[in-house]
């Protein structure tokens, strides 16, 4: 897959606070197209499987009712909708077992949800550095 340049990413939060923080951080970074700025991973799932809006980032929320985070990646694999987009799951946890299934795909992560404004000011950034160095390995 082609990324995009500036890379398209698509955010999912339940929490409209957080959707409402991501979609400002996202919107004004000249790297990023925020493409989306969704509810649930329900919605995730309709916009990349049904719609085909396939982005090069998936940061979704790990805790949202009814389809977790995980829940979104197993079921994009499935359908193997959106193999090579970045599926970032975003989480206050940093132990998360059903991460395990995983380990070793370069195109799932558990990231970290910052909880400073620091530490959010830096999050776009911080996908960039992930982002250049799996795209290195990849590639």
């Amino acid at each position: 897959m082609e990324y995009h340049n500036p890379f398209t990413i698509i955010v999912a939060d339940d929490d409209a606070e957080d959707r409402e923080l991501f979609r400002n951080l996202f919107s004004k970074h000249e790297d990023f197209t925020l493409l989306a700025c969704l509810s649930s991973g329900i919605e995730v799932f309709d916009e990349v499987s049904r719609k085909k809006n396939v982005p090069d980032i998936l940061l979704i929320d790990m805790y949202m009712p009814h389809f977790t985070g995980v829940d979104v990646v197993k079921a994009l694999e499935e359908l193997n909708a959106a193999p090579t987009s970045f599926k970032m799951v975003i989480s206050t946890s940093d132990l998360i077992p059903e991460m395990e299934r995983f380990k070793g795909n370069p195109y799932v992560v558990l990231i970290k949800k910052p909880t400073t404004v620091a530490e959010i000011n830096a999050l776009p950034n911080r996908l960039l550095e992930y982002l250049r160095r799996k795209l290195v390995k990849v590639s």
